[in-house]
């Protein structure tokens, strides 16, 4: 049969059953082949994991703000990433207490906010991670005056292209690969000259730490939710693998090769997640600590 033919039956057949099909009661299977077992889904498929918190279904939405947070089921699992987050950002010094009166008329005093969100591997409860950001949304770039709260805020991620080249390169070379995710890659930066009134960026407190009214936070490293906070990693990072003998591949800002040892190290990122290949599994790892310790 040619695939003319074919195409003409197929073409009958569905202009025959354009008017529906007649319903046949021997095509509805019995009742015999219900089931009311526990687990309908086999024993291997549980809803709910052991590793799950209290109060966490696969249908919890992450809370928008600190209010829906506090009134969540999870509400204890947020309590305690909110705790972690602000002793992780105090024990790197990312910002310190000073008095209001401190400040001069120029100095502006940004909110903050908390981020919620429930992570997931493969589906299952993973953890819940918070972020303290800034409300960067009220700040605005200086103009010829000088007047604003940061200079610019662009930072270059490399093209999708590249990353493929790398693992392309790794195949062909037969490298090792890894994927580094740097934890709290902002507040690792230095804050840019440019950012704010002479190098003041203050805060408040966020919501559910109020304080003494009289007091402030100024900022001593990026935080999230700054609009600059990105550029200052990026500069913070590119001098750190210059330290490391790296050196930019092309055009590419954000792509790096370089010869440790007499092996090649090829090195992609997109803000704080990097694509690492290098053909000796001991120079990766060397590599792959030094970078996590930046």
């Amino acid at each position: 049969m040619s695939a003319a033919d074919i195409t003409r039956a197929m073409l009958a057949d569905f202009n025959s059953m354009k008017g529906g099909s007649v319903f046949d009661a021997t095509q509805v299977d019995s009742l015999d082949n219900e089931t009311s077992e526990r687990y309908p889904f086999g024993k291997g498929h549980n809803l709910r994991s052991v590793r799950d918190p209290s109060g966490y279904t696969r249908a919890t939405p992450d809370p928008k703000h600190h209010r829906q947070a506090m009134r969540s089921p999870m509400r204890t699992e947020w309590i305690k990433s909110q705790g972690l987050e602000m002793q992780g950002l105090w024990s790197r010094g990312v910002y310190q207490k000073v008095l209001r009166t401190s400040l001069t008329p120029q100095d502006r005093v940004f909110s903050t906010r908390f981020h919620y969100k429930i992570k997931r591997k493969g589906g299952e409860f993973d953890k819940c991670k918070v972020r303290l950001v800034v409300r960067g949304q009220h700040t605005k770039r200086k103009g010829a005056d000088g007047v604003g709260d940061y200079d610019d805020a662009f930072s270059p991620v490399p093209a999708a292209g590249g990353f493929r080249t790398i693992l392309s390169l790794a195949t062909q070379l037969d490298m090792f690969t890894n994927h580094v995710d740097i934890s709290q890659a902002f507040v690792q930066g230095e804050l840019l000259p440019g950012d704010g009134h002479n190098g003041n960026v203050c805060i408040c407190s966020p919501p559910g730490y109020e304080e003494d009214s009289r007091y402030i936070y100024r900022l001593l490293k990026p935080l999230y939710g700054m609009t600059s906070a990105a550029r200052a990693w990026h500069t913070t990072m590119s001098a750190f693998l210059e330290r490391e003998g790296c050196e930019t591949v092309g055009f590419e800002k954000s792509m790096w090769r370089v010869v440790i040892d007499g092996h090649r190290i090829l090195l992609g990122a997109h803000i704080d997640d990097f694509v690492i290949a290098c053909a000796n599994r001991p120079v990766l790892d060397a590599f792959r600590k030094r970078l996590l310790e930046t």
